[in-house]
C-alpha cells in the first residue's frame, strides 16, 4: 500500500485521516486470483511478468453459468488492461470455459432441504468408499450434462470396482509368482494389446473433452480384455505386467487410492502419479486378422475370420467354402457375391 496515499490531511477539519481503498466490487478483487496462482510466492509484487507469461493464459475453465456475466467478466477486463499496460502477452484469461452440470436429487429435482431429497456424500462414502462414489459421478452423468442421483447407479458401479479387484488381484498374483510360462507374443497377447491400446487412446481423448464416462466405458472393455487373459491356461507374464502397468495408470485418475494401493501391490516403490501417463501404439489397433459376417440373402449364417490383407477373391474363396455356408447353398445358385472388406460378405443365391 502506499502510504503517502492511505495517510492523508482531512480536508475538513485538518487532522490526520485515513483513506478507505477498499471501494472496488468483490469481482474486481477476484479478477486477477489466478495471476496469483502461478506466482504465490511473490512476496515483492503482486506476479512477476515472465513467470505468468510462461504459464499462462489458462486452458481450461469450469465454473458455473451465473460466472459468465460476473467474475468472468471482469476477469476479462483486468487482464486486458494489464495487457495495455505491458505486464500481459495474452489477450484472454481463460482459453476455454466449460459449465458443469447439476446432480439433482432422486426425484430429478435440485436438491433442497425443504424439499427433502439431499444426497449426503459422506453416506454413500462410508458404504462404497471414496473412489466408488467419485467413479459413479463420473460415469453416471454427462459433465456438462448433470443428471438424477440413483443409488442403483453406484450399486453398479460399486460392483465394476469390485470386478476390477477380483481381476486384478489374479493379475497382479500371476505376475508376482514370477513363473513366465512363455516369452513369445501370440494371438492372445496381441489381442490384449489391442484393448490396450484402444484404451489408452479413448481414455486419453475422452479425459481430455471432459467426457469421463465415456473414458470410463473404455476401461469396462479392458478389464473384460484383461479378464479373458488371466484365463489362459499359458500367459506372458512379462507382457502381462506391462499391461497391468498401463491398466493401473489409466484407472488411477478415476480410482485414485484404489489404484495406488494395487500400484504397491504390483511391486512397485512410488506412486503412481510420479509416473508418465501410457503411450498410445496406433501399431497396435491394426490386427493381422479380422472378423467377417457371412449373409446370404441379406441374413447372417456365420462368422470367419480373415488376414486383413487378404484380397476379395481370397475372402470369397473363404466364405464359399465355410462349412456352414456349404450347407445353407444346397440347392442353390449363387448369382451374386458382394464383398464389403474387413466388414461382411453378402451371397446372393436362389
Amino acid at each position: 500500500k502506499s502510504e503517502d496515499f492511505i495517510n492523508v490531511t482531512c480536508p475538513k477539519c485538518g487532522g490526520a485521516a485515513h483513506r478507505d481503498a477498499d471501494t472496488l466490487d468483490t469481482f474486481v478483487c477476484s479478477s486477477f486470483y489466478y495471476l496469483r496462482y502461478a506466482d504465490n510466492k511473490n512476496s515483492e509484487k503482486a506476479f512477476d511478468s515472465e513467470t505468468i507469461n510462461k504459464m499462462l493464459p489458462v486452458d481450461k475453465y469450469v465454473g458455473g453459468p451465473e460466472h459468465a456475466c460476473m467474475h468472468l467478466l471482469y476477469a476479462r477486463f483486468i487482464t486486458k488492461a494489464l495487457r495495455d499496460m505491458g505486464l500481459l502477452n495474452f489477450d484472454e484469461p481463460f482459453l476455454s470455459l466449460t459449465h458443469q452440470g447439476l446432480i439433482l436429487g432422486p426425484d430429478g429435482q435440485k436438491m433442497s432441504k425443504s424439499k427433502g431429497n439431499t444426497i449426503s456424500p459422506d453416506d454413500y462414502i462410508k458404504e462404497y468408499g471414496a473412489d466408488v462414489f467419485r467413479m459413479y459421478l463420473m460415469f453416471g452423468f454427462g459433465y456438462i450434462d448433470g443428471g438424477a442421483w440413483s443409488d442403483d447407479g453406484i450399486k453398479s458401479i460399486g460392483k465394476f470396482v469390485d470386478r476390477i479387484e477380483r481381476t486384478l488381484d489374479t493379475a497382479i498374483a500371476e505376475v508376482n509368482c514370477k513363473k513366465a510360462a512363455k516369452d513369445t507374443i501370440d494371438a492372445a497377447e496381441k489381442e490384449l494389446n489391442y484393448w490396450r491400446h484402444f484404451a489408452i487412446r479413448g481414455v486419453s481423448e475422452d479425459a481430455e473433452k471432459l467426457q469421463f464416462n465415456t473414458a470410463i466405458a473404455r476401461l469396462m472393455e479392458l478389464t473384460n480384455a484383461l479378464n479373458k487373459y488371466i484365463n489362459e491356461d499359458i500367459k506372458n507374464t512379462s507382457f502381462l505386467k506391462e499391461v497391468l502397468v498401463d491398466y493401473i495408470k489409466l484407472l488411477a485418475p478415476f480410482a485414485p487410492h484404489f489404484s495406488e494401493e494395487q500400484w504397491e501391490d504390483l511391486g512397485m516403490s512410488y506412486s503412481v502419479f510420479n509416473d508418465k501417463w501410457p503411450e498410445f501404439n496406433p501399431a497396435a489397433l491394426v490386427k493381422d486378422e479380422v472378423e467377417i459376417a457371412i449373409q446370404i440373402n441379406g441374413k447372417i449364417k456365420a462368422k470367419i475370420n480373415v488376414a486383413t490383407s487378404s484380397s476379395e477373391d481370397e475372402i470369397k474363396e473363404a466364405a464359399l467354402n465355410d462349412e456352414t455356408i456349404k450347407v445353407n447353398l444346397e440347392g442353390k445358385t449363387v448369382r451374386k457375391v458382394i464383398i464389403i472388406k474387413g466388414r461382411l460378405v453378402n451371397i446372393v443365391a436362389n
